[in-house]
């Protein structure tokens, strides 16, 4: 089958950094600032940050099953804040591994982080487990360790922009608290360095929802 692709293939090259760029460029393009109380966003570049959430590092860029390809490169924004020479600080939160029982000493520890920070970015949303191809969801809630997360960061640094992963409507009963949150959805390969583009104002965000976002599951007509 390979040769068999090759032959077709031929003499075909392209540019993977143009393609990538592009991909960069588009991804800002679809997402949707929800929130933007206080004008909170754009954030200085030189302000001080606390990045916050395994999201970060770990982006949620695609979504599971047989929608699975692999990227030329990936982007993440905890690593394009750093080449940005953003001042930020990183802290994990949570862990994206089942049943983790760490995660009040890794909330802790964020909350450590935020408290000296002048914004919090805090980067939470449905995780593989919550959402799949394979399963209908039961519910619209994502992780509660990632809802518990952001209420602690709220304690300690009330300047919190929030930043949503996943493919589909959540609950946030944390909406009313924080002052911004950016929904950049699944964004593919270069979804880390895009999001960055929106957070720091180079890009202004211009997407719209496509579905509802209810504040509870109860809310929809087709809850029974």
């Amino acid at each position: 089958m390979i040769k068999r692709a090759e032959a077709v293939r031929g003499d075909y090259t392209y540019d993977s950094d143009a393609h990538h760029n592009l991909a960069r460029e588009i991804a800002s393009q679809c997402m949707v600032l929800m929130k933007n109380d206080g004008n909170i966003l754009p954030l200085k570049k030189d302000a001080k940050v606390a990045l916050i959430g395994e999201m970060a590092r770990t982006p949620r860029y695609q979504g599971a099953g047989s929608s699975l390809i692999n990227p030329i490169k990936l982007d993440s924004a905890y690593e394009t804040m750093k080449e940005m020479g953003v001042n930020v600080s990183f802290a994990p939160g949570y862990s994206l591994k089942k049943k983790d029982k760490k995660y009040l000493q890794l909330i802790e520890e964020a909350k450590a982080v935020a408290k000296n920070a002048e914004v919090a970015v805090v980067f939470v949303g449905l995780t593989d487990e919550y959402e799949t191809e394979g399963n209908d969801r039961s519910h619209i809630d994502i992780p509660p360790v990632h809802n518990l997360l952001v209420e602690e960061i709220l304690k300690v640094n009330p300047n919190t922009v929030v930043v949503l992963s996943g493919g589909a409507s959540i609950r946030m009963p944390w909406a009313g608290k924080v002052p911004a949150i950016l929904n950049m959805f699944l964004t593919g390969q270069a979804g880390g360095s895009a999001v960055c583009d929106v957070i720091f104002g180079d890009v202004n965000p211009s997407g719209k929802l496509s579905e509802t976002y209810p504040l509870a599951l109860e809310d929809n007509s087709s809850y029974n």
